[in-house]
C-alpha cells in the first residue's frame, strides 16, 4: 500500500515508461533495453509533466502531474 502510494505520486508517462523499460529486461537484450531507454527517455522530455517537475521544485509545492 505503502509503496503503492509511492509509485503513483509520481508523474504517471514516467511511471508507465519505467515500467515499461523494466518489464522487457526480461525478454530484451542489453542492447535494445540501453535503445528503448533512451528513447523512452526522449519521449518525455516534451511532456508538461517534465517541465512541471523542476517548476513545482522551484516554487517549494507538490508538483501536480497531467499526465501529458
Amino acid at each position: 500500500e505503502k509503496l503503492a502510494a509511492r509509485i503513483t505520486a509520481n508523474a504517471p508517462l514516467a511511471v508507465f515508461a519505467s515500467r515499461t523499460v523494466a518489464l522487457d529486461a526480461f525478454t530484451k537484450s542489453d542492447e535494445e533495453l540501453w535503445k528503448d531507454s533512451g528513447k523512452a527517455f526522449a519521449s518525455l522530455v516534451t511532456t508538461e509533466d517534465y517541465k512541471e517537475g523542476p517548476r513545482a521544485f522551484i516554487e517549494k509545492r507538490p508538483p501536480v502531474w497531467k499526465g501529458k
